[in-house]
């Protein structure tokens, strides 16, 4: 890593460290791990909630508008299929 990149990248935790803190937690005992995990389980609550929200809020204007001419178009070819078996049926007879 350059000097110039190392400063921006100090922050970085590395392989040897990471798995260094793996091997702490594996080894921390459940009493001490549960205050961690009952805040990560609420915070994964939360996630779920906002995602939830989030997606009930529906997509931007751009995107809603994409996925409006999509559907469009679907349906105009739908008719247009629908009329072209109404002409084979036409043309049996």
């Amino acid at each position: 890593v350059s000097p110039k990149n190392q400063k921006r990248t100090s922050w970085l935790i590395h392989g040897d460290d990471t798995k260094k803190l793996g091997e702490m937690w594996n080894n921390t005992a459940v009493d001490d791990k549960q205050p961690y995990e009952k805040k990560a389980a609420k915070l994964k609550e939360k996630y779920k909630k906002d995602i939830a929200a989030y997606r009930a809020k529906g997509k931007p204007d751009a995107v809603i508008k994409g996925v409006v001419k999509a559907e469009k178009s679907k349906k105009k070819k739908e008719e247009e299929d629908d009329e072209e078996d109404e002409e084979d049926e036409e043309e049996e007879e």
